[in-house]
C-alpha cells in the first residue's frame, strides 16, 4: 500500500470521485453533471482499472457501473469492499428490484438507474459523501460486548462467537445508531435521515434490506432476532437485555 507522502495530492482538497464505466460518451455525461459542483473527478473504463485507480488515487466516492468487460460492477464491488470502505454507488441501466437487493447486498451504498436525472444524481452523490464524512462515534466511542456478540465502534470491529465479520459501511453504520440507543425504538425515518440524509426519508425498503443482512451476520437466528428487534409501525431497537 501507498505511504501517505505517495498518494496524489488533491487539488484544493477536493472530494475525489472516481467514474467507471466502458461507455466513454456515458462517462464524460457524468463528468459533465457532476462538474457542476466541486470534485475533483477521476475515471476507469473497466473494473480492473477502477481497483488499479482507487489503490493509487484513494477516492471518497465511487461511482461504477455494472454492465463492463474484464470485471463487471458486482465483482468489482466485492473487491472494493474487501480492502476498502469507500463509499459505492452503482450506475446502470438494470433498474429490477433484485439487482437493487444484489448491489446492496454486496456492499453498494446507494443505486442509481439510467437514464438518472443530473439533480437527482448531484443530490444522491453528496449525501452518500456526506453520511461517509459523519462520523461522530469518533467522539463518542462506545462497546457492546456479551458471550456471543462484541461491537466496538472506535475500531469498527463487530465479533461473532470468536470471530471477525465483516459489515459494509452502511450496515455498519445502521448497527452503530442503534448500539449508541440500547433497548430504545429508533424510528425508521430518524435511521434513514442518519444513514442517507433527507432526501432518503422514502427509502423504507432499502433500510429493511440491509436490515436483512445485518441480521444474518450477527443474529444467532436471523429468523428470531435477538439483538435486531423490530417495533411494529415505528421502527427498530437494539436489545441487550
Amino acid at each position: 500500500m501507498p505511504t501517505s507522502a505517495e498518494i496524489p495530492k488533491r487539488i484544493a482538497d477536493l472530494k475525489r470521485l472516481l467514474i467507471v464505466d466502458d461507455d466513454d460518451e456515458a462517462r464524460a455525461l457524468m463528468r459533465m453533471a457532476l462538474s457542476l459542483d466541486d470534485y475533483e473527478i477521476i475515471e476507469a473504463a473497466d473494473g480492473l482499472a477502477a481497483l488499479r485507480v482507487a489503490h493509487e488515487m484513494r477516492p471518497d466516492l465511487i461511482l461504477l457501473d455494472i454492465e463492463m468487460p474484464l470485471m463487471d460492477g458486482w465483482l468489482t464491488c466485492q473487491r472494493i469492499r474487501e480492502v476498502w470502505d469507500t463509499p459505492v454507488i452503482m450506475v446502470t441501466a438494470l433498474s429490477q428490484l433484485d439487482a437493487r437487493v444484489k448491489g446492496l447486498g454486496i456492499g453498494a451504498d446507494d443505486y442509481v438507474s439510467k437514464p438518472w436525472d443530473i439533480d437527482e444524481l448531484r443530490m444522491r452523490v453528496k449525501a452518500v459523501l456526506k453520511r461517509a464524512s459523519d462520523r461522530p462515534y469518533l467522539q463518542r466511542p462506545m462497546r457492546y460486548q456479551d458471550a456471543h456478540l462484541t461491537v466496538d465502534l472506535a475500531t469498527r470491529d463487530v465479533v461473532v462467537e470468536g470471530e471477525s465479520v465483516a459489515l459494509t459501511p452502511i450496515e455498519f453504520d445502521l448497527l452503530r445508531h442503534l448500539v449508541q440507543h440500547p433497548n430504545q425504538p429508533v424510528t425508521s425515518a430518524e435511521l434513514l435521515r442518519l444513514i442517507w440524509g433527507d432526501a432518503y426519508n422514502d427509502a423504507e425498503a432499502t433500510l429493511r434490506v440491509h436490515l436483512h443482512h445485518l441480521r444474518r451476520k450477527i443474529e444467532p437466528d436471523p429468523r428470531r432476532p435477538r439483538y435486531l428487534r423490530t417495533e411494529r409501525g415505528i421502527g427498530y431497537r437494539f436489545q441487550t437485555v
